[in-house]
């Protein structure tokens, strides 16, 4: 609250021995409810010259507090009193009329902007039987630089010093005229009375009506066309979108601001959000809030350090997602599911079952050829076989269910045999092609999930030629993050660093991850792809997004109100239709591909290539068959005519 060497020099007036009047009693009760209500713990009071008696008064009253004493007619400076996040203080002025409390007071308050609600400001005055209340009040704050959130409180005494009245006094503006509104009552019977809107109300509840008056806001457009119209692009909530879609979206809030506090805006533009320059000053928005030339930044500006100095914030505003975005490549040209539905040790199992099979049933055809004709089946056409080609075409036929024929076989073991393959056979069948059909149904596993699988991948990196890419890519300990940049995104520089529609197009043609803000990707991307290439779109995200609010100048009389409009309106829900209202509707991809399922090359491809394969062998297999046949032809012919 105040600093320490200036509490030793205050303190000096309890041994000056110069002789004061006492204070009245009723001013010390007055200021001890006053600070009740305000509910602070810091006190300052303000009189001519405190005596002994007066500061024992205080002292014994508000034992509680942290009193300190200021007179005007001191050397030090009241600002000297203060330091930057001071607590909340209680400023009590005995004399509210006085020309040393005019000057001295009240004129350094205004010059250093003190009269804001870090301070509760009790003014003890005299009423006078030629002027209102409102007049008298007027006639020693009117020029002062009272804003919207000053707290001050007049006091008024009447029906002889007993009772005080109380009026809460503030200015909309710099120019505005000034308010005087009567807030209640102090009596020493009755205490400190409020008025019912004083007493369950906030003040920036009570002060939400800014009589229309205009405020400077200052916004960025960067991506506006030439022959456009700086306010109606900024206002244009259905057309280009995917221009300025940031600024333009902010904007939409601040409408509605405007309309809650009955105020208008003063728009100004520039084309940059701001950056530091040498001499220390600031370019852009940033350089229109700090010199004054706007109240507000009407567009969303990031939480930086570097800008904390010279602003404050409101509430996020806008939340800004930067991802890697591309068109996710296809696993495999060519895909192989004939084999996905059964494991590796499955298909063993499988191959081994039928080698055994076809053993057995070699051993019952053996058993086939020894059964006497008496007792064999008298419908049975023909003799069973014996070769080997026979009972492996067999069993095939079997686990294929193509056969064999039920009248080949006499046996009943045999027959055994035959059915329970055959069951077998069904099962697996089931299975197997449930299985396929399910995996044509289903998405293709993406594997590209990661920065890491993303830098090791074939794909072509890039970024958005936009500054804070550059910040977030050098400056971070992340090793990963410093690789893909020097190692993937500036080899080469000049094809991978682009403007966001350059972007865009290469994200179209496929092979190609693009490092920019996905709102604004997404928006152009949808006028590019068709639904099939929009749903292999795939976000790598690897920083959290960005937020960022408005920002105002430091002591600013309109945060509270700023901060309170955000706050309301995402209780409300406006902000977040607002978000939606400017974010790209997406393809159910579900849906997409449940009703594009369809068997294409990539799926048949096994099959036929293994049917090509057995065709070449077979080939191969008839030129060896008949150059051997050849062979023997020659050979014997030779012989015979040896012979």
């Amino acid at each position: 609250m105040i600093s320490s060497h200036v509490k030793i020099i205050l303190w000096i007036f309890i041994f000056s021995g110069v002789q004061m009047e006492s204070i009245k009693c009723n001013e010390l009760l007055v200021f001890q409810d006053f600070l009740r209500a305000q509910r602070v713990r810091h006190a300052l009071v303000v009189t001519d010259q405190p005596n002994n008696d007066q500061i024992e008064s205080y002292t014994r009253l508000l034992a509680s507090y942290s009193l300190q004493f200021y007179s005007p007619a001191t050397s030090i400076n009241f600002t000297e009193l203060f330091y930057y996040g001071a607590p909340r203080t209680a400023i009590l002025v005995s004399r509210f009329e006085s020309e040393q409390a005019r000057h001295a007071v009240y004129g350094a308050a205004s010059v250093w902007g003190q009269f804001n609600n870090s301070q509760a400001w009790l003014m003890l005055g005299s009423s006078r039987p030629d002027q209102t209340a409102e007049q008298t009040i007027a006639e020693v704050l009117t020029g002062l630089n009272i804003n919207i959130d000053a707290d001050i409180t007049v006091a008024l005494p009447f029906s002889t010093n007993i009772s005080w009245l109380l009026y809460d006094v503030y200015k909309v503006g710099e120019c505005t005229r000034l308010h005087v509104i009567n807030k209640g009552m102090w009596s020493a019977a009755g205490s400190y009375q409020l008025l019912y809107s004083f007493s369950e109300f906030s003040w920036m509840r009570r002060r939400n009506d800014f009589g229309n008056i205009t405020l400077k806001g200052s916004t960025a457009l960067v991506e506006k066309p030439i022959l456009f119209d700086d306010l109606a692009y900024l206002k244009d909530d259905k057309h280009l979108l995917q221009l300025d879609p940031m600024q333009r979206k902010t904007f939409q809030l601040f409408i509605l601001m405007a309309h809650m506090y009955n105020m208008s805006l003063d728009i100004r533009f520039t084309n940059n959000w701001g950056q530091l320059q040498p001499n220390g000053s600031w370019s852009g928005v940033m350089g229109q809030v700090t010199q004054g030339e706007a109240d507000f930044a009407l567009c969303p500006m990031r939480f930086v350090t570097d800008r904390q100095r010279y602003v404050q914030f409101t509430p996020v505003l806008h939340t800004e997602y930067i991802h890697f975005l591309f068109r996710h490549p296809r696993r495999n040209s060519i895909r192989n599911i004939f084999f996905e539905p059964l494991s590796t040790q499955v298909w063993w199992c499988v191959l081994a079952l039928i080698c055994g099979s076809t053993l057995l049933l070699l051993l019952h055809i053996r058993q086939e050829h020894e059964v006497p004709e008496e007792i064999a089946d008298t419908d049975r056409l023909r003799p069973v076989e014996r070769r080997l080609a026979f009972v492996w075409f067999t069993m095939l036929e079997t686990y294929l269910q193509q056969g064999p024929a039920a009248d080949l076989f006499s046996l009943a073991s045999t027959r055994l045999l035959v059915s329970v393959s055959c069951l077998f056979s069904f099962m697996l069948m089931q299975f197997y092609g449930a299985f396929i059909v399910g995996s044509l149904l289903s998405e293709t596993p993406r594997s590209i999930v990661s920065l890491q699988a993303l830098f090791q991948s074939g794909l072509e990196l890039g970024m958005e030629n936009i500054s804070y890419n550059y910040a977030l890519f050098t400056n971070t300990t992340n090793q990963l993050v410093r690789d893909v940049y020097i190692q993937r995104i500036c080899r080469p520089r000049e094809q991978n660093i682009q403007s966001i529609q350059q972007g865009a197009e290469r994200i179209r043609q496929g092979g190609f991850a693009f490092h920019a803000a996905i709102d604004r990707m997404y928006r152009l991307l949808v006028n590019l792809l068709d639904e099939a290439q929009f749903c292999e779109l795939q976000e790598i995200m690897f920083n959290p997004p960005y937020v960022s609010g408005s920002v105002l100048p430091k002591s600013s009389p309109w945060r509270e109100h700023l901060v309170h409009a955000v706050l309301s309106l995402r209780e409300t829900g406006l902000m977040q239709y607002n978000d939606k209202q400017w974010t790209v509707p997406k393809p159910d991809c579900r849906m997409f591909q449940a009703a594009q399922v369809e068997v294409d090359l990539k799926h048949i491809a096994p099959a036929l290539f293994t049917l090509l394969l057995a065709m070449l062998t077979s080939v191969v297999v008839l030129l060896l068959e008949l150059l051997l046949d050849w062979t023997q032809r020659n050979v014997h012919r030779m012989i015979n005519i040896i012979k």
